[in-house]
């Protein structure tokens, strides 16, 4: 449905294996660069309303902005990799709704691939300078002048704006690496940059727990970024569902018997939540209808039950009422269907379609329990999710429980456990790399259609 959206890798030759699909192995690229065989990590950066804003790409490194423990000659490695691997992939769709940074340092100004890097949306973040003496060529302003001559945004680490005030001018953002101080440290840090310049973002990086991020918050940080979104925190044990989410989970269960369309029809009039849901995908302009569609069963045979079942699982993660929503709700619908479709993706072409379908659904399920703020086997118990589905959620175990350790490595950046799981999975690094950032960009389409204004139907 949203493939015309998605025009990403252009790239000019396959280097992927043969039982690559077409689709992706086009998007290889032949040409030479340094390093290679590195993991493309994405982390999504939150803004105050928990809503994923922008993601920060990175290869090589857990902490990126921990520079003061690297060498010289690692931060350039990895920095001139991180280039080639964001100039081939691009990511158009991805920086239709989000912005992308980049953590690198001044010395990628001669960089090669420096050129062919898009600048609408994407901030050059500068986490480590090499240094010289005041007013020389090499200061951190000049290098950050040279870049913002070139149409770049920046953000700028605190720590390089303690050593050269023009910096701070300079800059779009300020990025504080939470994870290395103490809270007392941290609030004297934002109180001195908001004193320097009360106006711009400060984005408070590695964040690591959910203490840490409540902290920033109250700082009036502007967003977030960290491993906190996925604080493995004990379930609350909720008793009951909001009414929109049970009968989400009705039509659900309906979709997977196969109910007949008058069911389906008579399942989604149960809420006022589900029509104007459905109402709003079916009409919206990524359709491109001749003409709004009003009748709910029309709607139910326009998009299919594949689809539909896509739609009605994004409306489990997505609340109505303030009072409904979890911290975390939007980090972990996006994060959710990024699995869901990644793993849908590895074995596209290779299963039949409803294998494929049903990974889909392991991933998207896989984040059900914070979702739900249930315990696995709690939450599952409201499916109708056959065997194979079920072993993989609550015993990581069957057929599709490489699919989804896969997935996982790839959120915590396990590079060891990709490169295994990946050729358990039977691909390799570029294909792995290649389907998640696709999964990336279809997720901000796909919840761009879910979340975008209702069109009218006559």
């Amino acid at each position: 449905m949203f493939g015309g959206l998605l025009s990403i890798f252009r790239r000019k030759a396959s280097k992927l294996s043969a039982e690559v699909p077409p689709a992706v192995a086009g998007r290889a690229s032949d040409a030479a660069r340094p390093g290679g065989g590195n993991y493309l990590r994405h982390r999504p950066i939150l803004d105050r309303e928990q809503r994923v804003v922008a993601y920060e790409l990175t290869v090589g490194r857990h902490r990126p902005l921990s520079t003061h423990q690297w060498q010289p000659a690692s931060r350039k490695l990895l920095a001139d990799e991180l280039l080639w691997q964001f100039a081939q992939a691009r990511l158009e769709a991805l920086r239709e709704h989000r912005q992308v940074f980049l953590p690198v340092g001044t010395d990628i100004l001669e960089h090669p691939a420096l050129a062919a890097l898009p600048r609408r949306n994407v901030v050059l973040q500068m986490v480590w300078h090499a240094g010289g003496p005041p007013g020389s060529p090499d200061t951190l302003a000049a290098g950050m002048t040279r870049l913002r001559q070139m149409g770049f945004s920046l953000a700028c680490s605190h720590d390089l704006l303690d050593r050269d005030e023009k910096a701070a001018a300079l800059a779009d953002y300020f990025t504080v690496d939470a994870g290395h101080l103490t809270p007392p440290e941290l609030l004297d840090v934002q109180r001195r940059l908001a004193g320097r310049c009360p106006q711009k973002p400060m984005l408070a990086m590695n964040v690591d727990s959910l203490e840490t991020y409540q902290a920033c918050r109250l700082m009036r940080f502007t967003c977030f970024h960290g491993d906190f979104i996925a604080s493995d925190e004990p379930p609350q044990d909720r008793v009951d569902l909001p009414p929109y989410k049970v009968a989400a989970l009705e039509l659900l269960n309906a979709l997977r018997r196969e109910a007949s369309q008058d069911e389906l029809a008579e399942k989604v009039w149960s809420d006022p939540t589900l029509v104007l849901r459905l109402l709003r995908v079916v009409n919206s302009p990524a359709l491109r209808l001749r003409m709004p569609i009003g009748d709910l069963k029309q709607a139910i045979a326009y998009l299919g039950c594949a689809q539909l079942y896509r739609w009605v699982t994004l409306l489990l993660f997505s609340s109505q009422r303030a009072e409904d929503r979890q911290p975390m709700e939007y980090a972990w619908r996006e994060s959710a269907l990024v699995r869901g479709r990644f793993m849908e993706l590895l074995v596209t072409g290779r299963l039949p379609e409803k294998e494929c379908s049903e990974l889909f659904v392991v991933g998207v399920l896989s984040m059900i329990d914070k979702l739900f703020s249930m315990p696995m086997p709690r939450a599952l118990e409201k499916f109708n999710l056959p065997p194979d589905i079920m072993d993989a959620l609550l015993a990581q175990q069957g057929r599709y429980a490489s699919y989804l350790a896969l997935a996982i490595a790839c959120e915590r950046d396990d590079q060891a456990a990709i490169e295994a799981l990946a050729v358990a999975c039977g691909h390799d690094l570029d294909a792995v790399n290649c389907y998640q950032t696709e999964a990336l960009e279809w997720i901000v389409d796909f919840t761009a259609v879910a979340d975008g204004p209702v069109v009218a139907a006559s």
